[in-house]
């Protein structure tokens, strides 16, 4: 398998309720970049279909933020803990002309 330009930490959030309480979970998976193609857990986009990776995130230390995702199927929003500056800058050098 080909070795990632880059990867990215993604949290997943749930609810779980028990008899007697309510726990919120978290479950991280990658988001892996190739020279060819972007994967996340079973979502594959090729390069040519995307269009920006940007982000959002407040600087407090756990701070939940957010990863966009600009593709020609609609924008696909990620949680994210860490900020995604390997990623977006590798990606930018993957498109450059």
């Amino acid at each position: 398998m080909k070795k990632a330009l880059a990867t990215q930490r993604c949290i997943e959030i749930s609810q779980e309720i028990g008899w007697t309480e309510k726990r919120i979970v978290e479950t991280s998976y990658d988001m892996f970049l190739f020279e060819d193609k972007l994967t996340v857990k079973d979502d594959h986009y090729p390069i040519q279909s995307i269009f920006d990776i940007s982000y959002r995130k407040k600087p407090e230390k756990d701070a939940m933020g957010f990863l966009y995702l600009h593709t020609n199927r609609g924008v696909r929003t990620y949680y994210i803990k860490e900020e995604p500056i390997a990623l977006i800058n590798a990606y930018r050098q993957l498109i450059q002309p």
